[in-house]
């Protein structure tokens, strides 16, 4: 059996729009609150810069297709 490594891994997740704005919120909950480095390290805010970007444009892409 062989055993593949995180990188290797990937998965696809259907999320409806609230729950995008949801997790846009709590990404950038976490981000305000983040403690810091040491306490944290510095590469987990870099990863929430990154997800809270992400979701942003998701969210923007949604507005733009669906104004009336």
């Amino acid at each position: 059996m062989e055993h593949s490594s995180e990188e290797d891994w990937s998965c696809t997740l259907t999320l409806r729009i609230d729950d995008i704005r949801s997790l846009y919120e709590v990404i950038s909950y976490s981000l305000e609150m983040w403690p810091g480095s040491p306490a944290r390290p510095a590469e987990e805010q870099e990863y929430l810069w990154y997800m809270k970007k992400q979701l942003f444009a998701m969210i923007a892409d949604y507005t733009f297709t669906n104004v009336k």
